[in-house]
């Protein structure tokens, strides 16, 4: 009896491995998409609504495998294994990207968008599918559209900020991002480059005091659990952009190009949408776990990056951030 039954099991188990594989041999295309984020994020859940309309919308021609929480590499380590070909897409934030196309940079400046609405305006519009065309044909990685993670708050452990003032000393963690650097210089704290997968660790250990990411971003990776104050400062938008192989691309049959490009698009929206939902529940969320949440007046934090500005028309053209500026009218 035991064995008949075992010998069931084994035969399911073979029948379902069976269909596995023959599933995935059917599959023209199966590609793999890596982010640093974990199940439930906005990243993921734009990805998830992308992965579903892909293997819909081809007839099972096209496999989508989403490997969240940093399982291989950072951001830009990802980047640039997409650019390389060794990975399909990846999800990078427009701070990260200086490696692939500087002026991206830009879209990190302190209180360069009058809102996070305001910013889709700029990325939907001429200026966000020039900088698209720009890092297609200088770097290979294609935009499939453009993510969001929130607006940037200050958050640190050692005590509310509510000034520029509170800052000073302070050591807040950047991106490799020189204008970021130059903004918290401005703002009287001490900068320091790391990678975001070691942030958790950093602030644990006291290498930095703090940094600056959305209420979702601290809740959804636990930081609050040395995190102890944040401050809705809207320093930045947090913006980023989901990234495909062009050579990738460019092989696939027009048919599947235009569903690549349609479900890249619609993932954005339902990335923004999920952002939208997740930032009000972050906040309640974090106020219970004991984190300090304080509204401030952005003015002198807006005040203390003016010189980043001057920096940024210097190295990126003042023409760019005027149109910038005008993309915003009305907004």
């Amino acid at each position: 009896m035991r064995f008949g039954l075992k010998a069931a099991v084994m035969a399911c188990v073979a029948l379902a491995w069976g269909l596995h594989i023959s599933q995935a041999a059917a599959q023209d295309y199966q590609w793999r998409v890596a982010v640093v984020t974990p199940p439930g994020h906005p990243y993921n859940l734009g990805l998830e609504a992308f992965k579903k309309q892909v293997e819909e919308g081809s007839g099972g021609r096209i496999g989508v495998t989403v490997f969240p929480s940093s399982q291989l590499g950072g951001e830009v380590e990802s980047a640039k294994n997409v650019q390389l070909g060794t990975l399909d897409m990846t999800v990078i934030s427009t701070s990260n990207t200086a490696p692939f196309y500087k002026e991206l940079e830009v879209f990190g400046l302190p209180y360069l968008f009058k809102s996070l609405s305001c910013s889709y305006k700029v990325l939907d519009g001429p200026i966000g599918q020039g900088m698209a065309e720009a890092l297609r044909n200088e770097a290979g990685l294609r935009v499939l559209g453009w993510y969001t993670f929130g607006m940037r708050q200050l958050f640190n452990t050692k005590r509310p900020v509510r000034t520029p003032a509170d800052m000073k000393g302070l050591l807040f963690r950047v991106p490799a991002d020189q204008l970021a650097e130059a903004a918290y210089r401005a703002l009287g704290a001490n900068p320091i480059p790391m990678a975001f997968p070691e942030m958790f660790s950093g602030l644990q250990q006291g290498v930095i005091d703090g940094a600056d990411n959305p209420l979702i971003t601290l809740h959804q990776f636990k930081w609050y659990e040395v995190v102890k104050y944040a401050s809705i400062t809207n320093t930045a938008a947090g913006l980023s952009m989901l990234l495909f192989n062009e050579g990738t691309f460019s092989r696939l049959p027009e048919d599947l190009q235009t569903l690549v490009l349609e479900a890249g698009q619609a993932s954005a929206e339902v990335n923004r949408a999920a952002e939208a939902d997740a930032t009000s529940k972050a906040r309640r969320a974090l106020e219970q776990e004991g984190v300090q949440i304080d509204d401030v007046d952005t003015s002198a934090f807006r005040a203390g990056v003016e010189p980043v500005f001057k920096k940024a028309a210097q190295d990126l053209g003042v023409e760019l951030l005027d149109r910038i500026e005008a993309a915003q009218s009305g907004c």
